[in-house]
């Protein structure tokens, strides 16, 4: 009896560290949004270097403050990518990309993050609240955000709240990162758009 228990706590032992082994080698992939492809590069040059852009501050909420993606499984329900990660913060990769984004679709050499110089003095402010920013795999993903653009006395100019879908383009972490991104253009495209319907009102005020 006691070598067929020995036995069998060997067994149990061998396979136990097999299956550490196989979860240790599972490998961790890393996912990032990307600014717009160059053929959306602006034309024109700016005019005298254009108007002074700030971005931020920008709010994520704190389910999404962690290194997994999340995704739904249900209305109610979440799960963590535990090897389908973002390779930095997702709150600072969606920040830098819509600032990028945004020196790409207007014409502008100055487009500031929200830790610019307090000497810097702004024509437009962009302050985004995310509400949402997840999906399902194979399914939609979802962009839903507060944003609104203040002037140079902190008077705000314009406030909307924008919902936008996008369909992953397979069933796996990639083709729902792809389905962001996309959102995350459109939404850059609103913003610009905006900025440089205010910026017209303003020369044509002068």
């Amino acid at each position: 009896m006691c070598l067929v228990l020995r036995r069998f706590a060997v067994v149990t032992l061998v396979a136990s560290l097999l299956g550490l082994g196989a979860c240790a080698s599972t490998p961790s992939r890393f996912y990032t949004l990307n600014t717009m492809t160059a053929s959306e590069m602006r034309a024109a040059t700016a005019p005298e270097g254009g108007p002074v852009i700030g971005v931020g501050p920008i709010t994520f909420p704190k389910y999404l403050d962690r290194p997994q993606i999340v995704t739904h499984t249900s209305r109610h329900q979440l799960a963590l990518g535990e090897f389908d990660r973002w390779a930095e913060p997702l709150q600072e990769n969606f920040s830098r990309v819509l600032a990028e984004n945004l020196s790409i679709l207007i014409p502008t050499d100055h487009i500031l993050l929200e830790n610019r110089p307090q000497s810097a003095t702004l024509d437009y402010q962009v302050q985004v609240d995310v509400l949402h920013l997840d999906g399902w795999l194979g399914g939609e993903s979802a962009l839903i955000a507060r944003w609104s653009i203040l002037d140079r006395a902190d008077r705000q100019l314009l406030s909307r709240k924008v919902h936008l879908n996008a369909p992953a383009d397979g069933r796996d972490y990639e083709a729902m990162v792809v389905a962001m991104n996309q959102m995350l253009e459109t939404f850059s495209r609103d913003i610009a758009t905006a900025i440089q319907r205010l910026a017209s009102r303003a020369v044509a005020r002068e």
